[in-house]
C-alpha cells in the first residue's frame, strides 16, 4: 500500500470465542449477530461501522467491526476510550464465552486502498504494522469535504447522538434488531421525525475553533466541529441553512455532498 496514514487516535480491541456475535449485538447499535453469521457463511463484509452509546443515547465510542474469522474479531475505537470500553466489555461479558485482548496491530487510513470505509466513498482502512507514507492531512482534508466525523478527535465523547453525525443515513444504527444501550432515545428520536440537526460540511478561508457559531443573520444556526483549510464540519440546525450563513464575521457556504443531499431534505420535511 502507497499512501497509508497512521491513526494514532485509533486503537484496537480483539474479542475471541464463540459468543462474539451474540455479546456484541446487544451492546452496540448494528446487527452483530447477523455479522457473525455472514462470517460463519464467508458472505461477510470486511468492514462494519456503528458505536456504543450512553444510556442516554450519546455517542461514546464510534466503532468498525472487523471481523477476522468466526472465531475472532477486532474493535476500532478511539484511543482515548479504548482501555474504558475494554474494562465495560470485561464486565459485561459475565458467562458468554469471549475473551478480549488488546492487539498491537495499528490502525492506518488511506484515500486510495484497502478495506472500504462504510462512511464514505474513497475513505479506506487497514491494520498491521507499516510504514506509514501518508499525510494526516490529506485524509482530514478529504473526511471533511465528505461529512465525515472522527468523534473523540472532532468532538469529546458523551457530547451528540449517533443521528446528529449522520449514522442513521449509512447504516450504522440498526432499527430492528432490538435492544441495545441507548436505543430508547436513538429509536424515539427517528421514529417521531425529531431529527433538527445534522452534520453538513461547510466551506469558507481558512479556520474556524472547535465550538465556533455558525450565524444566519443574528441567528444561531449551528456550531463548528472540526475545520482545516477552508473545510469545516458543523452540527447545523435543518430549519436555519437558507440565506447568508457567517461564522466569525466570515461567509461560509454549505458543501453537502451529493450522496447526503437527499436525506438531508428528507430529515428536513
Amino acid at each position: 500500500m502507497t499512501d497509508l496514514i497512521a491513526l494514532s487516535h485509533r486503537a484496537l480491541i480483539a474479542l475471541s470465542g464463540p459468543d462474539w456475535g451474540k455479546f456484541l449485538n446487544g451492546q452496540t447499535t448494528i446487527d452483530v449477530e447477523t455479522i457473525f453469521d455472514a462470517v460463519a457463511a464467508g458472505e461477510n463484509k470486511p468492514l462494519y461501522y456503528g458505536a456504543f452509546l450512553t444510556p442516554q443515547g450519546k455517542l461514546s465510542a464510534d466503532v468498525f467491526i472487523c471481523p477476522r474469522d468466526s472465531d475472532t474479531v477486532w474493535i476500532d475505537v478511539d484511543a482515548g476510550v479504548r482501555d474504558e470500553l475494554f474494562t465495560r466489555l470485561n464486565m459485561f461479558k459475565l458467562r458468554a464465552k469471549v475473551t478480549l485482548s488488546k492487539p498491537e496491530a495499528q490502525v492506518y487510513a488511506s484515500v486510495s486502498e484497502g478495506l472500504p470505509d462504510p462512511r464514505a466513498p474513497g475513505l479506506y482502512r487497514a491494520y498491521g504494522t507499516f510504514e506509514a507514507t501518508g499525510d494526516l492531512t490529506t485524509y482530514t482534508e478529504y473526511r471533511l469535504t465528505q461529512g465525515v466525523a472522527e468523534p473523540g478527535l472532532d468532538f469529546p465523547k458523551d457530547y451528540l447522538y449517533p443521528i446528529d453525525i449522520n449514522m442513521d443515513l449509512i447504516e450504522a444504527i440498526d432499527f430492528k434488531k432490538g435492544c441495545f444501550v441507548g436505543q430508547e432515545t436513538t429509536s424515539r428520536m427517528k421514529r417521531r421525525g425529531t431529527i433538527k440537526n445534522r452534520l453538513i460540511p461547510l466551506s469558507h478561508t481558512g479556520a474556524f475553533a472547535f465550538g465556533s457559531e455558525v450565524l444566519l443573520g443574528e441567528r444561531r444556526a449551528g456550531e463548528i466541529l472540526a475545520s482545516a483549510n477552508g473545510k469545516s464540519l458543523a452540527l447545523m440546525r435543518l430549519d436555519r441553512l437558507d440565506g447568508d450563513l457567517t461564522c466569525e464575521s466570515d461567509p461560509v457556504r454549505l458543501a453537502v455532498p451529493d450522496r447526503l443531499t437527499p436525506h438531508l431534505k428528507a430529515a428536513e420535511t
